[in-house]
């Protein structure tokens, strides 16, 4: 099985390991090797993974691993690309339709992710899926459906949300359960099709594909 996070991961490396000599980062010569660069790609995985695992995926050790984590510049670094990863995270949702099933190991790769990745993905996705409830909402009461555009939105928003809190409930379950309502009344049993995977032994299965596809020698 491939993950989406992993794809995000591996593209990113490749493109650090193709720079230029002159590219820059936040708008400052890059001077981080690329192992402390993989680290700090890494950390969106610190919802699930210790430090040390990071490290050894790295091919670092967890001592220097700590130690860059008490400088500016790495951190800055991290902060970046959890930034960056969160954004093309969000791309792929609003702009893929994804099976039913898919949805479900999307939304489990999500729930393990750092914390303040999942707030930058979930924040502003969950204001345009409050906006399409209130759009439909009225359309609704006026014996109209969503756009063409919008109802594909509305659809995939729905669908990885109903997802991620039927595997690690939120606070956001009540607007995501007002979303689901609508739809029953919008699209009658679309959103039954939805599939759950086990979140069993999750963790260990994406420890070891990152294993298997990353290079330490670069």
């Amino acid at each position: 099985m491939a993950y989406l996070t992993v794809t995000w991961v591996e593209g990113a490396l490749e493109r650090y390991l193709r720079r230029r000599p002159d590219d820059t980062i936040m708008g400052k010569k890059i001077a981080f090797s690329p192992r402390h660069y993989l680290a700090a790609l890494l950390h969106i995985y610190t919802g699930c993974f210790s430090l040390d695992r990071i490290a050894r995926l790295a091919g670092l050790s967890e001592e220097e691993l700590r130690f860059q984590r008490a400088q500016i510049d790495f951190m800055s670094l991290v902060d970046y690309l959890r930034t960056r990863f969160a954004e093309w995270f969000r791309e792929h949702l609003l702009l893929r339709d994804y099976h039913p099933a898919e949805y479900g190991r999307i939304a489990l790769e999500y729930c393990h992710l750092e914390e303040q990745v999942r707030s930058q993905v979930r924040i502003p996705l969950l204001d345009q899926l409050k906006h399409l409830c209130y759009d439909l909402e009225d359309r609704l009461s006026a014996g109209k459906g969503l756009p063409p555009y919008d109802e594909h939105l509305f659809r995939r928003l729905l669908f990885f949300f109903l997802a991620a809190e039927g595997l690690k409930p939120t606070l956001s379950s009540r607007l995501v359960n007002r979303a689901r309502d609508l739809a029953e009344r919008a699209y009658p049993g679309e959103f039954s099709r939805l599939e759950l995977p086990s979140p069993e032994g999750f963790s260990e299965r994406l420890y070891q594909y990152l294993e298997e596809v990353l290079s330490h020698g670069a």
